[in-house]
């Protein structure tokens, strides 16, 4: 069975291993909008994971 993020995680290649992390975890809990407007779900989790990497580092 094909992983459903598997395609996904192409698109997040380029980011830190954490924030990519971050960001799969993020569309796992809206997989509704990943469903509506993939784009734009994508978009926001990594912005979302990346913020959330610059909280972490203080």
């Amino acid at each position: 069975m094909k992983n459903q993020f598997e395609d996904i995680d192409l698109e997040l290649k380029d980011l830190k291993p954490n924030v990519r992390a971050k960001a799969l975890e993020i569309l796992k809990d809206r997989q509704d909008q990943l469903k509506t407007n993939r784009n734009l779900a994508i978009k926001k989790a990594i912005e979302e994971a990346e913020n959330w990497f610059m909280d972490s580092e203080g």
